[in-house]
């Protein structure tokens, strides 16, 4: 059963010395976003996110895991599996993570959930995104790779 979390994993690479960042388009809405999605009974996050990247990308998802600052939530609601939680979870927590795949040389192999990936330089992938917090958690990325200040995996 699906825990009341979820993991959001942006995935980054660096050409010619500059960040570029992955971001996918959800089949669903079109809308534009980072990989997601739900933590599973008996997983930690870190376990999930590494899942997710795997079903969503193809990727191995071996390279090191960053865990950034950024938590946010979204109301219950929006998740079936909902009505299976305790009546006292209102909002389903955010947990934002980072993969560094400069040196993976696989292609991304989308899953059904998107229709397309692109590589996109901080501005352009800022502004892809739809949702606030996770413009927030790309921005907190990007300060620290510009900072050589990425959390210990």
């Amino acid at each position: 059963m699906r825990q009341p979390y979820t993991v959001l994993v942006f995935l980054f690479r660096t050409t010619a010395g500059l960040p570029e960042y992955a971001v996918f388009q959800r089949a669903d809405d079109s809308h534009w976003q980072s990989v997601s999605g739900g933590v599973e009974e008996g997983e930690d996050l870190e376990t999930a996110a590494r899942r997710e990247i795997t079903e969503e990308t193809g990727l191995p998802a071996a390279a090191p895991l960053f865990k950034l600052d950024m938590v946010s939530g979204v109301e219950k609601s929006c998740f079936a599996a909902s009505k299976l939680w305790p009546e006292n979870v209102y909002i389903v927590r955010k947990h934002f993570f980072a993969m560094d795949v400069t040196r993976d040389q696989a292609e991304i192999v989308l899953s059904l959930e998107h229709r397309d990936v692109q590589w996109l330089k901080y501005e352009a992938a800022y502004e892809s995104l739809r949702y606030d917090d996770d413009k927030t958690a790309l921005w907190e990325l990007d300060q620290r790779i510009r900072r050589a200040d990425l959390p210990t995996p």
